[in-house]
């Protein structure tokens, strides 16, 4: 719902006395030679009333936005400290911090007091006793709290909000059969554009369509009652796609997919055989099978993708005795890769970096994918700002907002190495522009996957490694970001304490570590290729 604007005086002479002290150490661009180049426009389009306007100013081609402004268009509470120049927009839901000088903008969500951090790709700027976002980056954060649509016109000064559509629930809740003559179709009706989808037909009778990035109702769909030539209906939801699976009864001579550009829906036309179509029967039979078996191959884990933190100019973390991190996770991935290639058969060892050499964040996602991983892991080190420090042990972390202040410290200054990328402002603005939702969205195919491989690996770090176990937690982390796979990242233990630190350059520490990780991707691929095969066979039922 669009607020009501409450009504609120403030005199731009105000606004420009407080661009004197910023002038002072910076110059802005283009200058200022008007009262209305400070304003933008704030439309409200499903209610004109609620609309207004928010200062503005330009620097090094950037338009930066009033926090306060804004607030008071949405009606909500603000709370400010121009001594250490925090500022907070109080939300009945929501919670939104900034800080002069500072990227990083946190949002809690008070309903399960959850934290998230964006950065954004330019610092929130206190000038005039107020503050000031790069307003392309923070409208569409400020969107996802206020649960509207942000649109903003640089050139003609404008700012839209409008109603966020509502989205069904489900893609697919039911299905349609109808008996012919020469067999059946059934109609799957779609609420909204599907993804690719495809079909084999076993020879025991069981019909498998697969539709990518579907989302069903399953509990309504295998409560249909089956008719004609279907005999049971048996509907499977994973986190890349659905898988409709149908025991056919009789002889079928063939079924054929078709999709209805008008509505979205898919038709599955099952025919049975006539005299002239038993040759058609026997070559299909031999194409589903030659199908599964590309099916089986390409669910293999057989890529296993290692990234040592860290490298080249970017040294990481110093341990107390000045110890540097990326020494430390180069030899503990070596070790690993080596022991992946003696003791997992077929699985093949894929390195982001094998030297001290620098790779950019969105560069080890990319070597990750372009390989076609099945596990990402990237290995790092743990430290505090107190050195040295009794806290010991390690972490494993997940893609996802984070909960704690540890988690979003550790985001910080593990996503920090994008600074030392040379227009890494441009290369990372896509991802801080977006509300971090959608990247968690992306990513949440592979989330059940990687919250198994984080279990397992706390196991077999607790167990084999002699190190403390400090839980798996979630960050968000821009390394996991561009890996399209299951994801996990481990702080194998902490350079600001003595203990850990000893433990972590001596080559028997490392080599304890990698044999941990072993163990536990060993477990992994055991239960990943599992549930695969459990998959098929409840299919098959």
């Amino acid at each position: 719902m669009i607020p009501q604007r409450r009504s609120y005086h403030r005199t731009h002479v105000l606004f420009l006395l407080g661009f004197v002290a910023l002038l002072s150490s910076v110059v802005l661009t283009p200058p200022l030679t008007s009262q209305q180049e400070n304003v933008f426009r704030v439309e409200f389009v499903d209610k004109p009333s609620a609309s207004g306007t928010i200062g503005i100013f330009r620097y090094q081609g950037h338009v930066y936005g009033s926090l306060a402004d804004l607030a008071t268009l949405f009606e909500s509470n603000t709370y400010s400290n121009p001594t250490t120049q925090k500022f907070e927009l109080k939300h009945p839901s929501y919670t939104i911090k900034a800080a002069g000088g500072n990227p990083f903008v946190v949002v809690t969500d008070k309903r399960n007091d959850q934290q998230s951090v964006y950065q954004l790709p330019q610092s929130t700027r206190f000038a005039a006793g107020t503050y000031f976002v790069p307003l392309g980056a923070f409208l569409p954060l400020l969107s996802s709290v206020f649960d509207v649509q942000a649109s903003v016109d640089l050139t003609g000064g404008i700012v839209r909000f409008s109603s966020v559509p509502s989205t069904p629930k489900y893609d697919i809740s039911s299905l349609v059969m109808e008996e012919k003559s020469n067999g059946m179709m059934i109609r799957i009706p779609a609420a909204s554009p599907l993804g690719e989808f495809e079909s084999w037909m076993k020879n025991d009778g069981w019909l498998y369509i697969t539709i990518a990035d579907a989302k069903a109702d399953i509990e309504a769909i295998n409560k249909i009652k089956p008719i004609g030539l279907v005999n049971k209906i048996v509907a499977i939801q994973s986190p890349t796609s659905l898988q409709l699976t149908f025991k056919l009864k009789g002889r079928i001579a063939a079924t054929e997919l078709l999709k209805d550009e008008a509505t979205n829906d898919i038709y599955v036309s099952i025919r049975t055989p006539g005299s002239e179509e038993q040759l058609l029967l026997e070559a299909k039979r031999k194409e589903v099978q030659e199908g599964l078996q590309r099916s089986r191959k390409r669910w293999e884990l057989d890529v296993v993708v290692i990234d040592p933190g860290h490298g080249g100019k970017d040294p990481g973390a110093f341990g107390i005795s000045g110890t540097k991190e990326k020494d430390i996770t180069l030899g503990i991935s070596l070790k690993l890769g080596k022991l992946i290639q003696k003791k997992m058969k077929g699985v093949k060892v894929v390195y982001t970096r094998t030297n001290d050499s620098f790779v950019p964040l969105y560069r080890r996602g990319q070597i990750a994918n372009e390989a076609d991983g099945k596990v990402f892991i990237s290995i790092h080190a743990n430290s505090l700002k107190k050195r040295p420090s009794p806290v010991r042990g390690f972490q494993v972390y997940l893609l996802r907002p984070g909960r704690t202040q540890e988690a979003i410290d550790i985001a910080e200054r593990e996503n920090s190495v994008i600074e030392l990328e040379e227009g890494y402002e441009q290369r990372y603005q896509e991802l801080t522009e977006e509300n971090f939702i959608l990247v968690t969205m992306a990513q949440s195919a592979y989330a059940r996957s990687s919250e198994i491989l984080a279990n397992i690996i706390q196991r077999e770090l607790t167990n084999h490694a002699e190190l403390e176990n400090r839980g798996v937690h979630q960050a968000g982390l821009q390394v996991l970001v561009g890996a399209s796979m299951p994801n996990v990242l481990v702080e194998s233990a902490y350079l600001s304490n003595r203990a850990d630190e000893r433990m972590l350059k001596g080559s028997a520490g490392q080599q304890r570590i990698a044999e941990a990780l072993l163990k536990a991707l060993q477990q992994y691929k055991s239960e990943y290729e599992k549930l695969f095969r459990e998959g098929q066979e409840l299919g098959q039922r």
